[in-house]
Order: C-alpha cells, then structure tokens, then sequence
C-alpha cells in the first residue's frame, strides 16, 4: 500500500514539474478558444507545456498546424503539445489535408504586471458608478499610452445570485455598460457583484478586479434648480433617479458663494461657511450671490453629484429707464 502511494507522488511530481517545464496547473481557459498560461515573472525562464486540440471530430485524421498564420509546426494530428516560453503567447491554428482551416486556438500568457490600464489616485485602475437603483452601472479606465490594449474577457457575478449580469463594451473600447437583470431596488443587497476584466496587449494578458455593492456606486445625476422670487429658489429630483422619492429620499448639499465681475463661478472650490445640509426642495437665496447644490443618496455614504449652479442676479433696470421721467397721466 505504502508502496503506491509513494509511486502515485512521484508521478504526480513528475507530471507538475519535468526539469523547468511545467504542465499542470499553469494554463487554464479564459473563454473557448482562448487559454492562458500563467507566468511566474521571478524566474528567469519559464516555460509551460500546453496541450492543444483542434477538435474531437478531427480524431484520427490527417491535421496540420500552424503558429501565427505563418510559422508550420512539426507536431501534427488533431492533438499536439506545444510549450510557451516566458510571454511568447501564440495563435495556433489547425488545417485538414488539403489545407482547409478547422479550428484555432489563442494561447496568451498572464504575468502579474499592472502595466496595460493606469491607476489613478482617485479612481484606482477601475472605476464603476450609476446614477440610480435600476441594476445598470457603467466601469472606465484609461488606457496606457505606451500599451496597445483592448478588453479580451468581461466577467461580471453575484456569489448567490448567478451570473445573470451582462455587459457590452462601448465602441471605443474605454468602458463597459453592465446590467444585473435579478437586482431589486427594493431589497437589500446581500452579496457584492464581483467584476473581473481580462485586457490584453498583444499576446500577454493582465487580470483587473474589483467588488462592489450597487449602493455603494450611486450617484444621482445633476439636480434641477429653477427660480420661485427673488428670495428663493426650488431643487428637483434627477429626471434618472428612482421614484417614488419618499422610499429613495436625497440630500441636498448648499452653499452660497460670492462671483466676482468677470470670474466663472467655480463650485468646487472649498466649501464657503454658508455650507449646510438640507432635505427641502426650497431653498432661501440672496440676492448679488450663486447658489450651489448637490444631492446623494440620504441613507449611504455614496458619491455626491456633480455641483448645480444657480446665481441670483440683481434686478437693476437699464440705463434709459433709469433716465426716463415719468409721463404725467391725464385725468
């Protein structure tokens, strides 16, 4: 007995590793088609060996293969091995005897670099928002410049809920628009949508994540401000937030600043000591000032809004009526 156990570990030991060759647990699938070789950027060199198959119904017969398109490889029949060195990822693709295409197979490396998306001190290298409880929510990242990058796999689940959440890529590669088709905004959230996205520069890929509740993404989009009199002014709700608004209230966040002649308004500036909280859509003004409001959802510590900017203008009546003497009424 304890013969073969010993004799099933040293096979086991021989198939993992044969000289500095890997063989098993170094690849994996990203999507058909596609396999990735995971690379171990602290050795010198490494190399992994990968079976490939151009497809159970080619068992048996005469197939050829060729890297690239251009390279035509000595191994032949429907399955062959082939071993990646380092990052030199590969397409390989599969031909019958007379030369027609069957099948291909892309194999990339992953290294553990973060070199193809920026990080941002802000933002990090992935950054989600929506501006409601709809179950969308939008991802951006920028692109290194140095990098010639695009998506090669989105994956997007709940640990309990599936993986009923979709995504589609925007035309210019820069985000992704997702929808999580069993969220309901009138139930808590009980698990974090899990977001990973594969980018690829070339034949290396690079392997982002990022876990999140909808309700910690929100943020309501710019609210309305419209004119009662000459004291005060009226804040509406986002036209995109949820309704009604007495299960999904907003905070307004005001404060009035001064605008000088001939200087934009800028409402992020540091905040003015006429900052306060309020959640009445009215709001008192004064004359000669600006008055900017921003809104997030009352009961979490989302993001706010972008500023909305209303200035107060003095009425002041214009040159020739200021001038003008009033007319004398003739009984």
């Amino acid at each position: 007995m304890m013969f073969f156990l010993l004799l099933g570990t040293l096979m086991l030991l021989q198939s993992s590793a044969v000289g500095s060759i890997k063989t098993v647990e170094s690849y994996w699938t990203l999507k058909p088609n596609v396999l990735v070789v995971n690379v171990d950027v602290g050795k010198d060199v490494n190399m992994v060996e990968v079976p490939l198959i151009c497809g159970e119904a080619y068992e048996g017969q005469n197939v050829t293969w060729t890297k690239n398109k251009d390279e035509n490889l000595e191994a032949q029949g429907n399955k062959i091995m082939i071993t990646v060195e380092g990052w030199k990822g590969a397409n390989y693709s599969c031909f019958n005897k007379e030369g027609a295409y069957l099948n291909h197979t892309l194999v990339l490396a992953q290294w553990t670099f973060k070199k193809i998306i920026k990080n941002t001190p802000e933002k990090g290298y992935i950054h989600c928002s929506t501006n409601n409880y709809g179950g969308s929510f939008q991802c951006f990242w920028t692109w290194d410049v140095n990098r010639n990058g695009h998506v090669a796999h989105i994956k997007a689940t709940r640990p309990h809920g599936g993986s009923n959440i979709s995504c589609s890529l925007d035309s210019k590669g820069q985000s992704i628009t997702c929808l999580d088709q069993n969220y309901c905004p009138y139930s808590e959230e009980v698990d974090r949508i899990n977001l990973t996205i594969y980018f690829r520069s070339s034949f290396v890929v690079e392997t982002y994540n990022t876990k999140f509740y909808i309700m910690d993404i929100v943020r309501p989009d710019v609210v309305a401000i419209s004119r009662i009199n000459q004291t005060s002014v009226e804040v509406g709700y986002p036209h995109s937030w949820n309704t009604p608004s007495s299960y999904f209230p907003l905070i307004f966040q005001v404060k009035e600043i001064r605008c000088p002649k001939g200087i934009k308004c800028d409402c992020s500036k540091p905040n003015s000591p006429e900052t306060y909280l309020t959640q009445s859509h009215q709001l008192p003004v004064t004359k000669g000032r600006a008055v900017c409001v921003r809104a997030r959802d009352e009961f979490c510590n989302s993001s706010w809004s972008e500023w909305s900017l209303y200035k107060c203008r003095k009425n002041r009546k214009n040159k020739k009526q200021r001038n003008q003497k009033p007319k004398l009424m003739m009984l």
